[in-house]
């Protein structure tokens, strides 16, 4: 009797047994298939932002230019800090911080600066991998705002998305507080830093602005010692978010919204800034 007792229990043991592996490996398989579809929807929706170099993902681990550069996409990959993962960014890190559109009811969180991690040899690749090879792709553009010529990259219609934000913004009347530019195109890194700053590809544009709503995390001596000093005043003017806004709707991310703050630079980022992305990089920030 006791005998049959032992083996019934040693049998239950090894059905629960049985289930609980059956359980682990269906969770393992249910999220491996979650991460499979947003990394396929995010590689969709830089496909989407760039079709004239990029094909259509068929992997959730990387993604291809038309012309076969392979561009990786990676969650496993390990920086040792913030500064080295900008500096070695691939897709995964230029996609994992949501960017929010829409005005913020609060300042970003430590290190939350949507649009400054990049894969730089996407950027190199699309806009030109040298001075003259970028020049080459600049068109020159109306800025409505002060009915002045600017030059921009016609690459993914960057341009066209600049020339009609210019003319929203002055049908806004709201061309005082973007009227005198401060640089587009400039072959420069970014200060303190061996990266390539975004004008270097002709997709990024700085303002003079009104109001002391041009600030610079840099010029501020902002974060010194670890210390969050965030100027909260750059997000509450009220006719500045209406300007953010334009830009955002065509494809444009700024830099205020970063917590390395450069209020008076605006980037040409759709696969970040467009509603086509999907609302979780675009759900207003609570």
């Amino acid at each position: 009797m006791a005998d049959c007792l032992v083996e019934i229990k040693t049998g239950v043991l090894r059905g629960v047994l049985r289930g609980a592996l059956l359980l682990c490996a269906m969770l393992v398989l249910l999220q491996h298939s979650v991460f499979a579809a947003e990394a396929t929807r995010q590689l969709m929706c830089l496909a989407k932002s760039y079709p004239d170099h990029l094909a259509q993902p068929t992997s959730e681990d990387a993604i291809y230019s038309h012309a076969g550069q392979r561009y990786p996409f990676d969650p496993n990959s390990t920086y040792r800090d913030f500064e080295d993962e900008l500096d070695r960014a691939d897709l995964y890190s230029q996609l994992r911080q949501a960017y929010q559109t829409g005005p913020l009811t609060s300042s970003p969180q430590r290190n939350e600066d949507p649009g400054r991690l990049r894969h730089t040899p996407l950027f190199l690749d699309m806009y030109g991998k040298s001075p003259a090879e970028v020049a080459s792709r600049l068109v020159t553009i109306n800025w409505a705002p002060c009915d002045c010529k600017l030059q921009f990259s016609s690459v993914n219609g960057a341009a066209k998305a600049l020339e009609a934000v210019g003319t929203e913004i002055a049908r806004a009347g709201l061309s005082p507080l973007v009227s005198e530019s401060i640089g587009t195109f400039n072959w420069r890194k970014i200060a303190g830093t061996q990266r390539l700053s975004m004008h270097a590809f002709g997709i990024a544009i700085d303002f003079k602005l009104p109001h002391r709503l041009g600030r610079y995390w840099r010029w501020d001596g902002a974060y010194t010692n670890q210390n969050k000093v965030f100027p909260e005043d750059i997000l509450r003017d009220q006719d500045f978010n209406r300007v953010v806004s334009i830009f955002e709707s065509h494809g444009f991310v700024w830099g205020g919204k970063w917590w390395h703050y450069d209020s008076i630079h605006f980037e040409y980022r759709p696969e970040l800034a467009l509603r086509e992305c999907g609302i979780a990089n675009n759900a207003n920030r609570k």
